[in-house]
């Protein structure tokens, strides 16, 4: 309920006190005379709810230009993910910043919208109902979709609760929440619901490529790779004759820069120096291929159409991979991974979790021959 991902204070609120405004969500809902919530009909504008992080708006704006392009689709994000979300102002109507703290959020943006269908893509969470209920209870004629978990309670609050696959991808996930069926069964099925991703894409010699360290989220450590191996591929890049650059959060700066400083290699930091949308730019006009560990930016890569190499230790890529055929996912040779499906599922000792380390620099040698290959 904060932007502050992975908070351990705000998940036992949601979780706990959560439960509780869910348990009364229901009752009234129950309860509203069913003449309030007028006649169904197929719905003109839709509001799609996004409180997760960059990654996931990129992945649910990829899936709703899929299934909703005729449509008025509208946006309802976190602080958060807003940056992203002002990347796609060409496709929603509308976008609006959630306060997390106010229940009445989606309700308001529901009233300045006109809106007459929700679509609630929280994964886990109770903000999500939550906001979704109090929208219903106050609205006329709203119907809503959203994933059916284990709780009971949260699915009470949808008009339709859409099974939540560990089998697919989330865009395959996201696209069946939008459709309120089973649309997709199995990720085979995107090449031809995303043909765009899946065009081979020649990509001009640029001489430029880009490194993203740094994770981020829940116990966002584990899905670091050793920076001995990132050592190894830029000394392996600059050896072919590429400018490497290395781009990162604000935040990020100073650890970018000690990383640059130990590997005595001539790399450009660009943590910090560009928003969201002028590192999408420049990935989009300067980038060859990419590199990047699990997190927002592999999604960014993706959308710019930069061939991309993803590092994949807790996450599984068939859930959180990189899209497309200009993508390369990579796992640990061996040992346990590739086991988070919400994104916190981790075992609970450090050393029982981290996988990255089984990841070899070889593996990324060969992708990287593999994409240059492909032109």
């Amino acid at each position: 309920m904060s932007k502050q991902r992975g908070n351990i204070l705000h998940r036992m609120i949601d979780r706990y006190i959560g439960r509780v405004i869910l348990a009364v969500l229901d009752v009234l809902l129950y309860l509203k005379p069913k003449r309030l919530l007028g006649s169904r009909h197929e719905s003109k504008s839709y509001l799609l709810v996004c409180f997760g992080a960059i990654g996931d708006l990129i992945v649910l704006t990829e899936a709703a230009r899929s299934q909703l392009h005729n449509k008025d689709v509208y946006l309802i994000c976190s602080e958060l993910n807003h940056p992203a979300a002002n990347l796609y102002s060409d496709f929603y109507v509308g976008i609006q910043v959630a306060d997390m703290k106010n229940l009445f959020s989606v309700h308001r943006a529901c009233r300045q919208f006109n809106i007459d269908s929700i679509c609630d893509s929280t994964q886990w969470a109770n903000i999500g109902p939550i906001q979704v209920g109090v929208a219903q209870l106050l609205g006329v004629a709203i119907s809503s979709v959203g994933f059916k978990s284990n709780s009971h309670l949260r699915n009470c609050i949808y008009d339709r609760a859409i099974d939540h696959s560990r089998e697919l991808h989330e865009v395959g996930n996201f696209i069946n929440l939008m459709a309120g069926y089973e649309k997709v069964s199995s990720n085979g099925q995107l090449t031809k619901l995303l043909p765009a991703l899946y065009e081979k894409n020649i990509r001009v010699r640029t001489g430029k490529a880009l490194i993203h360290l740094w994770p981020s989220g829940h116990r966002s450590y584990l899905k670091e790779w050793p920076q001995s191996y990132w050592q190894e591929i830029a000394g392996y890049l600059v050896d072919l004759g590429y400018t490497v650059y290395l781009s990162g959060a604000p935040g990020d700066q100073k650890r970018t820069q000690d990383f640059i400083d130990q590997s005595k290699l001539p790399l450009v930091n660009l943590a910090g120096s560009f928003d969201l949308r002028s590192l999408y730019l420049f990935l989009k006009d300067q980038i060859e291929f990419a590199i990047s560990v699990n997190t927002g930016i592999l999604h960014l890569v993706v959308e710019a159409g930069v061939p991309v190499i993803g590092l994949h230790g807790p996450t599984n890529p068939e859930r959180w991979g990189p899209l497309g055929a200009n993508a390369v996912s990579l796992l640990p040779e061996f040992g346990a991974f590739a086991y988070l499906h919400y994104g916190f599922e981790y075992p609970e000792e450090d050393e029982d979790a981290y996988a990255l380390d089984r990841l070899m620099p070889a593996q990324v040698i060969e992708a990287i021959v593999t994409l240059r290959a492909r032109g």
